[in-house]
This record gives C-alpha cells, structure tokens and sequence, in this order.
C-alpha cells in the first residue's frame, strides 16, 4: 500500500532498468558540450506542447492521445522534489491540476527533514525535479524516470544514474524561447546603455543625445552564438530578425538545412571569439565547458565587443572577466548567471554603466513553466508506457 492506494499496476515492471542508457562516456564530452546538452530530441520541442493553451491555466486533462482505459490501472507516483525559492506556489498549484490521470502528485522541498524526504524517494515512480541535486540513490529503487525541469543537468551524478539504470531527462527546449529573448534583451540594453538611461530619467535627469556615440545596434553585427542546441538556435533566430549576421560555434555542428534556416556560419572558437561583436553563451556546465572563457578569449575579444552569459556562471572566470572590464579589453556584459549564487553584494560587477545583471531569471515565466510541466509529464506518461523519454541526457 502506498498513500491508501495499491500499486499492482503492469506499469510498475522494472524491465526499463535493465536497459542500459544509449551512447558511451567516452562521448560525452562532445555531446554535452552541444547547446543545451540535450542527447537526441525532436528538433522543434514545441510539437511535443499542446496548443491553443494560454499560459498559467489548469488542464484537466494535459496529455493528449492517450485512452481513458489506460489510465484505470492503479495509480502510479510521481515526486517532485523542488526548492521553495525555486518555485512559485502559483506553479505548484498548477502541476497539481496538470498531473496527468492515472498518476499521484507529491511535492516535496528541499527543506523536508532526511527521513521523510527519503521515505517519498522510496515510494516514487517518478521523480521530477527543478533547482535541487539528487543524493538519495539508496531509496530511489523503484523509480523509472528522473526528469529535470531545467535545461541544465550540472548538478546530477549521471554515472550514479547510469549504474543504477534510471534514465535522466532535462526540458526538451521548453525553456529556449524565453533564455533566447533575455539573451537578446541583455545585448540590447548593453548596446543601447539602458541601466544608465533609466537611473538617469529615475534621478530626474535628461541626458538627451549626450551619450548618443557610444551607443550601438544590432543591425549587422556579427553574433557569435556559442554552443548551437534549442536555445543557440533560437537565440540565432531572435538576432536574425534584427539583421544581425550570426556565426556559431558547437563541437556537434548543425544539419545543413539549420544552418542555411539560420543563415548560420559555422566556425572555430578562437575564430568566433575574434571576429565577433556579441558573442553569447549557451552551453551546459560540465568539463569541457567549466572555465571555458578566461582571461585569454576576454584578450582575443574586440574591443568593442560585449559578452552575454545566460547558460551557467562557472563557464566563465568572473575575475577574468572583471580584469578584461576593468582594463577596457571588452566593452560591456551582460549576465543572468554567475559562478556564485546570489551574487555578492560587494561583486566589482556592480555599479558598472556597462554591466546589466540579472539574478538567473532568464529561463523563467509562467508560459515556460507550462511547457515545463507538460513535457515533464508526457515523458512520465512515455515511460510508464514502456518507451523511451524525450531529451533524455547521455551522460
């Protein structure tokens, strides 16, 4: 008995487990250093969403497809672990209506003591989860699927995952289309020198044409999108409506027909870094990618140039960084995500004109939030079912 309710469902089988996750480790440098390190997924996220749903609402019924007599088997569990700062109620409110048929929802925080954390692993089927890592690998043996809300996977010990036979899955792009906007709104308000205009209006003040000349567009720049999966591209195809010129670097390359879409020219990173006016980040934290710009590619960088990090803070050297600011190397940045987190109040990366910041919001509002929480729960459905999830990670 599991909360009053019977677990005899087929769908409990443990057949998945024996399975082992596709692709090896001697791969996985290359294939996580791919965009949102997202292994093999449909190319356009979005057919896997229902449409025709405004954001935010409760669906009575998200997964569509699917018949009513597969859903009179005996509930299965599905436990989503979260951190409370991470999670609006408004959300948690609507995962409990989206939860699909069939299937029992529990939240649990962070914040819950060991013991009852642990004791909800232990009798999950499922478990979701969004801003939190994973340790309780002991009381996980009856769960099927990990499925991560986020884009990113970097705090998750794949190996541990892979031996114990648990498949790992992340967003599937659901959050592309908001990152890729912010990406672009941080080069615009850099460019356009907004932190200066709006504090000088605020301070009463009407700088007028005054800083006119050291103000710039978009408008055939060179954008150096660095790594090429959902939000790469689709911060390449936000840049383009702009007439912005777009090169890439991704050690995994993109199709042709991508490529000539996005009007996309492929190139190497020290070429990119040099040549480009705006080069911007969307890489996973891992290995390959942890200290990925430093001090050198902040020195290969034009002058004039401005650097956009909304992927991971650990992927570049913030003192690095700082330096480059400080010795006027590069023009300006503009940053959703930092190496610590919240960043200091002191941080010299403070008070700059030339600096926005943004504390890690870039992949959040209510409409990413409802095609989190649809995809999350089609994968549990698909493997509750027998097949394999989508985006799931090769690690």
């Amino acid at each position: 008995m599991r909360g009053g309710v019977s677990h005899t469902s087929p769908h409990r089988s443990r057949s998945l487990h024996s399975r082992s996750l596709q692709g090896d480790s001697a791969h996985a440098p290359a294939r996580l250093a791919r965009g949102d390190g997202i292994g093999e997924y449909a190319e356009n996220p979005a057919q896997h969403f229902r449409p025709g749903r405004e954001p935010g609402l409760m669906l009575q019924h998200p997964i569509a497809g699917v018949s009513e007599e597969y859903f009179m088997a005996a509930p299965q569990k599905i436990v989503l672990l979260y951190k409370k700062s991470s999670i609006p109620d408004l959300v948690l409110k609507n995962a409990q209506a989206q939860a699909p048929k069939g299937f029992t929802f529990t939240p649990c925080e962070a914040k819950t003591p060991d013991d009852e954390r642990k004791k909800q692993v232990a009798s999950a089927d499922y478990l979701i989860a969004y801003g939190v890592g994973f340790e309780d690998f002991e009381a996980a043996k009856s769960v099927k699927l990990f499925q991560v809300l986020s884009a990113g996977f970097d705090r998750l010990d794949l190996g541990k995952f892979k031996e114990l036979g648990i498949p790992v899955a992340n967003n599937g792009g659901a959050n592309a289309p908001t990152v890729a906007e912010h990406a672009v709104l941080l080069m615009l308000s850099v460019f356009k020198k907004l932190p200066l205009h709006h504090n000088t209006m605020q301070e009463g003040k009407w700088l007028g044409h005054q800083e006119a000349l050291r103000m710039r567009e978009l408008r055939d720049k060179q954008v150096g999108v660095v790594g090429f999966g959902h939000i790469g591209r689709e911060t390449a195809r936000n840049v383009r409506g702009f007439l912005a010129n777009v090169a890439y670097f991704d050690p995994m390359g993109a199709p042709a027909e991508v490529e000539k879409q996005l009007s996309a020219k492929r190139m190497e990173l020290d070429e990119l870094i040099r040549t480009s006016d705006v080069i911007t980040v969307h890489t996973p934290l891992n290995k390959a990618t942890r200290g990925l710009f430093g001090a050198k590619q902040f020195a290969a960088m034009k002058q004039s140039a401005i650097f956009i990090n909304t992927s991971r803070g650990p992927v570049m050297d913030e003192k690095a960084l700082i330096a480059a600011l400080d010795a006027g190397e590069i023009a300006g940045a503009g940053l959703d995500v930092f190496e610590e987190e919240p960043l200091a109040p002191n941080s010299p990366l403070l008070g700059r004109e030339n600096v926005v910041v943004t504390p890690h919001i870039a992949g959040t509002t209510i409409d990413t939030w409802t095609r989190r929480l649809d995809f999350g729960f089609g994968n549990v459905v698909r493997v509750s079912k027998g097949e394999r999830p989508l985006a799931e990670v090769k690690g």
